[in-house]
């Protein structure tokens, strides 16, 4: 039995009305991409893709010199203060890299994979609601 999931179920913490849910009502709303999570890390290809390119053709040499060292590293973390102050001092307020670099920091996920609990039976439901 699976105590995260039993917790889940049994507390409802987003009233998501567990209780009044079949078995499959539960593992398809816990299966169901409605929320989202910070990511860890991401790959600096990702970060070019978000890049304007006269967004950075607008940077400064100094600015042009931070991007090109943050990029050669390979993986960053997105939610990181000093990642975040990096892009939020580069570019500009309103402009679409900033926008698409902020974004970044998030991607949607159901609340089964938010739980680490993967994808979600109504079996895996049964068992939780009722096995002790």
């Amino acid at each position: 039995m699976n105590q995260t999931l039993r917790t889940e179920l049994l507390t409802d913490p987003l009233g998501r009305g567990y209780a009044s849910k079949t078995d499959q009502q539960c593992a398809d709303d816990l299966n169901t991409v409605y929320r989202t999570r910070n990511r860890a890390s991401i790959q600096t290809w990702e970060v070019l893709e978000a890049t304007v390119a006269a967004e950075y053709t607008a940077l400064s040499a100094a600015e042009k010199q931070r991007y090109q060292i943050l990029i050669s590293a390979g993986t960053l973390n997105p939610v990181g203060n000093n990642i975040r102050a990096a892009f939020s001092a580069m570019f500009a307020a309103g402009t679409t890299t900033r926008t698409n670099l902020l974004a970044l920091a998030s991607e949607p996920c159901s609340r089964a994979e938010e739980l680490g609990l993967g994808a979600m039976t109504a079996g895996e439901v049964f068992r939780a609601r009722f096995e002790e």
